[in-house]
């Protein structure tokens, strides 16, 4: 029995993964922000440490937020403040886990590492429209997207050696709380198709930007 650990699972994609994944046979760890914050190294390396070095074949990192204050998306109102949050658990939150789950993932069979990153951090496809807006449009989440992209791709480059496949994917544009409910896709819909191209992925595709359908996204 396959084991997946999956961020961000309370809600919308996350909660769809370990429903999905569930109910496929898995063995799901799901821990919620509660029993572990994903900006917090020691939280996590306790969470992780509970664990008691079991195997992990999947590691998805799901948990995001996307702010619409002015602060964070409109120039001229700009703060550091309003930032941070989007910065430290889009960005530094899949670093700090991945981190800490090396060593369950090096026991693993599959040895899998997804983080969800969005159309909007690829510089030169930009989004649009279908996406969340225009090219200007939530600046701390476009960044936030981009740097996980190069976090990803540092991954891709340490852990490629002993076997690994590590590749952000756009999970499409979809109706949860973050999508809105004028988004084209379904949370059904979108983790179905994910979860075919994550059971075909192999190191071949290690560090590659993937959209929901297979293709590879520009960075």
């Amino acid at each position: 029995m396959p084991t997946v650990f999956i961020t961000g699972a309370r809600t919308g994609l996350g909660q769809e993964f370990a429903s999905q994944y569930g109910a496929a046979g898995w063995k799901v760890i799901a821990p919620t922000r509660s029993d572990m914050d994903v900006t917090d190294n020691k939280s996590i390396q306790a969470y992780v440490a509970s664990l008691d070095g079991a195997p992990v074949d999947l590691l998805i990192n799901n948990a995001g937020v996307r702010s619409t204050e002015p602060a964070a998306c409109k120039l001229g109102a700009f703060t550091l403040d309003a930032w941070l949050p989007s910065l430290a658990i889009n960005a530094v939150g899949p670093a700090l886990v991945t981190q800490s789950l090396v060593e369950n993932l090096k026991k693993g069979e599959q040895k899998k590492v997804v983080t969800l990153s969005s159309r909007l951090g690829s510089i030169a496809g930009g989004g649009g429209s279908n996406s969340g807006g225009s090219g200007s449009s939530y600046y701390a989440y476009r960044v936030s997207k981009s740097a996980v992209n190069q976090v990803n791709r540092c991954l891709s480059i340490d852990l490629g050696p002993f076997g690994f496949t590590c590749v952000v994917m756009n999970p499409g544009w979809v109706k949860t709380k973050m999508g809105g409910a004028g988004a084209s896709m379904s949370p059904q819909d979108s983790v179905e198709a994910l979860r075919g191209l994550i059971a075909q992925l192999d190191p071949s595709r290690n560090g590659q930007f993937l959209e929901v359908d297979g293709t590879v996204l520009p960075w």
